[in-house]
């Protein structure tokens, strides 16, 4: 369950049993801000079910709101998705490079110093392609 960059998570074969444990520990986060003076925002508190099986896993409940199910969800800029595959991830950071690649290439008709394509490659588009990729 994600809640505002927040992870919690168990692990255990029967979802019936996972599920209301989830619950308790929502409403103890949820305890938790309320004594510092924070809440959390239920709508954007998404849950994940990863698993092997395509079986639908109890709704969640958090805050008098049920949870939606996500297959994927972007977390501290890393794409997790419920095969946990990273293919998600991967395919946006290819999007990202092919697209700050392509702006270099229309910038280097207009900018004849190679020096400075290449600091600006330095800055732009490596990050994109290095930052959180398993690939790299």
């Amino acid at each position: 369950v994600y809640a505002d960059d927040t992870m919690l998570y168990r692990t255990g074969k029967d979802p019936a049993l996972i599920c209301p444990a989830i619950e308790k520990d929502l409403r103890i986060a949820a305890k938790w801000a309320d004594i510092w003076g924070m809440r959390f925002n239920a709508n954007k508190t998404v849950a994940m079910y990863i698993s092997r099986t395509t079986a639908t896993p109890p709704p969640i409940t958090f805050a008098g709101a049920t949870l939606e199910y996500s297959h994927e969800h972007r977390h501290l800029g890393f794409i997790l998705d419920s095969a946990l595959s990273f293919h998600a991830h991967v395919n946006a950071l290819t999007r990202k490079g092919v697209t700050e690649v392509f702006l270099l290439r229309r910038l280097s008709y207009k900018v004849k110093d190679r020096d400075l394509l290449l600091k600006i490659y330095k800055m732009y588009v490596r990050p994109h392609l290095e930052y959180a990729s398993p690939t790299w």
